[in-house]
């Protein structure tokens, strides 16, 4: 293995203290390498790993501890992830979403890790793992998350990082997540194998014995490139094809006896890098991936950091503060492109550019001619385009002064329509170019007519508005009421912007003919929750009182909010949920017990029942009078199991039964009984009926 090659560690203090570093940065233009310094010299800049324009890395701060570090190539946005004093490792980046190790609130002497992640869109940060544990090399591929622990063969852990969902993956180490897919090390013998996350299916990709073992790989989703190595330390590369099952693993080289040997590889969408000995130099091979071809690239300068592919180029630092590049060009050999990208230095900026480190797809609108443009004054006015066909209803003191408001259809020019978590949106109707000359101090209602053809018709409660944003090149949900006005979809809009009426439909395989399925489906086109990589909903999974918070929090769209003062003393800043929890306590949804919120505690119904109804007159503002207490209190008569709930929700939970967002089995409640996922969604659908937002 590479850290008890490099640094001649006994395997049990491998395993104490080390081996979270042996394969960072490991993902779809990822990478494993190990900076190693003399004692007493800054190593500057190491564990790079790239995923397109967003790349990350640690970097020591003027106290001498690492941080990590992130850097948007398109936009020259850098952000310091960490400024704490904890040790971190194995720092990975894909998508929009970095993770890494940090011992953050564990003791530095024991074996425990944490696995932080940051979203380097929205510049949330949080800490993944629920339960301590001896965790290390975590991967993304922006959907989830996954990491193994250091026991025994390994344990591989996924974290869903739209639900915030743990799933035990079984025995393996050093697992990398791309597209839905881990590949990881064999806990029993020296090969590989694969695991579909939304399946669960597991396949042997590598089946070696005796001395015979994969050193280390880099895996991009469709392809694994790995270093192959035997009892007398001889070494060969090899490529596999996942994607193709009758694929068999290409030699890239030829078994040699090992020489200098280097950790660098990385693994693009068309292209692959390694390095190796070749005659007592170092030599960059570059990799086609359709032929298999290998050929030498140029030589980068003596000193420089290799970092890893983005695009069609390989990344390089000749010194810290800038990024160079070789272009991998196919069919010929590419030459040396100096590259322009500074670094941003130190100064926490949220980073910004597309999710995908891509140009963003979307083009800008064209103005088709058909508008309305009128000066609005304090008292507000309607603005209406082609007979109703879209119209803008602006309130009074919406503009505190006379503005001069516009609202133009506009025509998509687009290849594809992805959403903020990069998931792509089924179709467009209209598009709306809204323009006002000053900002909007209260919302105003955007009213879209939907075409009355199907699958617009048939999916009306799946149907929304999204809202552009032109530096990411994706579209956020905004709203989506269409039982308020029959044909029309509706939202409040609080900026200027272009605005357009999508049909988002998402099934999961897990719910065909379910009894949950259709709300589950509205609620997951609506953003509101999401499946187990995005395949599979796992209905029959138990909800925390987390997990339901962050879905509450989506419903009712309150802002995360993260104050520098806890509201719950273990719910910590560094924890998933502490912006959805603290969103929910400022609307006094949630409140805890004795300053404790017991986040990982399954729900029981009787607590979501509270949570809703504090929801419901939250938003409404209708308080209960004691002639509604008296009739209420009468309607859980009929449940055998009444007398089971607990006095401090028991007015919640009557008013819950009388507006039928709950109702009883065999007459019973089961108020102690826990959650499931598809019951939450099913009352998170009747919620939204309630509060007329279907």
């Amino acid at each position: 293995m590479r850290l008890e090659r490099e640094m001649k560690l006994s395997r049990p203090l491998v395993a104490a203290v080390a081996v979270v570093c042996m394969l960072g940065g490991l993902l779809s233009g990822g990478f494993s390498m190990k900076q190693v310094s003399a004692a007493g010299t800054d190593p500057g800049r190491t564990d790079y790993s790239v995923s397109g324009d967003r790349i990350v890395w640690l970097e020591a701060d003027a106290g001498g501890v690492k941080q990590v570090h992130a850097l948007n190539q398109s936009s020259g946005a850098g952000t310091v992830l960490t400024t704490s004093s904890s040790a971190k490792d194995a720092p990975s980046v894909g998508g929009s979403i970095a993770v890494w190790a940090d011992k953050g609130t564990e003791q530095e002497a024991s074996l425990n890790w944490d696995i932080y992640s940051a979203n380097l869109a929205t510049g949330t940060r949080i800490k993944l793992n629920k339960q301590s544990g001896q965790y290390g090399n975590p991967t993304t591929d922006g959907v989830g998350v996954v990491w193994y622990e250091r026991k025994n063969y390994g344990s591989m852990i996924y974290h869903d990082l739209a639900t915030g969902v743990e799933a035990d993956l079984g025995e393996g180490r050093f697992p990398v997540l791309a597209g839905g897919d881990v590949v990881y090390k064999n806990a029993r013998d020296g090969g590989l194998s694969l695991l579909d996350v939304s399946s669960g299916v597991t396949r042997a990709l590598i089946s070696l014995g005796g001395a015979n073992y994969v050193d280390w790989f880099v895996f991009n989703g469709s392809h694994v490139l790995f270093k192959q190595k035997n009892g007398a330390s001889e070494s060969k590369y090899v490529l596999l094809n996942i994607k193709d099952l009758t694929a068999q693993p290409v030699d890239l080289t030829e078994m040699k006896p090992g020489g200098t040997e280097y950790a660098f590889m990385s693994i693009g969408g068309g292209q692959a890098v390694f390095q190796e000995d070749v005659n007592g130099a170092v030599t960059l091979q570059q990799v086609d991936l359709s032929t298999y071809a290998v050929k030498p690239l140029p030589a980068v300068p003596a000193g420089a950091k290799l970092i890893g592919i983005n695009g069609s180029k390989l990344l390089y630092s000749k010194k810290d503060d800038y990024i160079e590049s070789v272009e991998l060009k196919d069919g010929n050999l590419p030459t040396p492109s100096p590259g322009t990208t500074p670094s941003p230095g130190t100064t926490p900026n949220p980073g910004t550019g597309s999710n995908s480190g891509s140009t963003p797809e979307v083009k800008i609108p064209v103005i088709t001619g058909a508008k309305d443009s009128q000066v609005i004054g304090s008292a507000g006015g309607i603005l209406s385009v082609l007979n109703g066909l879209a119209r803008l209803e602006i309130s009074a003191g919406t503009f505190k002064d006379n503005t001069t408001v516009s609202l133009a259809q506009a025509e998509l020019e687009t290849q594809a329509l992805i959403d903020a978590n990069g998931k792509k949106l089924l179709k467009a109707g209209s598009a709306w170019q809204i323009q006002a000359s000053s900002p909007f101090l209260i919302p105003a209602k955007l009213a879209v007519q939907y075409p009355k053809e199907e699958p617009w018709t048939t999916s009306r409660e799946k149907l929304g508005i999204y809202s552009y944003n032109p530096a990411k090149g994706n579209w956020t949900y905004i709203g989506g009421v269409t039982a308020a006005e029959n044909g029309f979809v509706q939202a409040k809009i609080t900026a200027s912007g272009l605005y357009a009426v999508m049909l988002r439909d998402i099934d999961f395989t897990d719910l065909s003919g379910h009894w949950a399925q259709q709300q589950v489906e509205v609620l997951a086109a609506r953003g509101i929750v999401n499946g187990m990589n995005g395949t599979v909903y796992a209905p029959k999974g138990i909800l925390t009182r987390a997990e339901f918070t962050k879905l509450l929090a989506a419903a009712l769209q309150l802002q995360p909010v993260q104050p520098d003062t806890a509201t719950f003393r273990d719910v910590p800043a560094a924890n998933w949920s502490y912006p959805y929890v603290e969103a929910a306590a400022k609307a006094g949804i949630v409140t805890g017990e004795a300053g404790l919120f017991h986040g990982n505690d399954p729900l029981t119904r009787e607590q979501m029942m509270v949570m809703l109804m504090r929801a419901i007159d939250s938003t409404t503002g209708n308080k209960a009078t004691a002639a509604d207490a008296v009739k209420r209190e009468a309607g859980l008569s009929g449940f055998k199991d009444n007398d089971s709930i607990s006095a401090w929700a028991r007015e919640s939970v009557a008013a819950a039964v009388e507006k039928k967002l709950v109702q009883g089995s065999a007459q019973l409640l089961k108020p102690k009984h826990s959650s499931t996922r598809a019951e939450a969604a099913v009352i998170m659908y009747k919620l939204l009926a309630e509060l007329k937002l279907l």
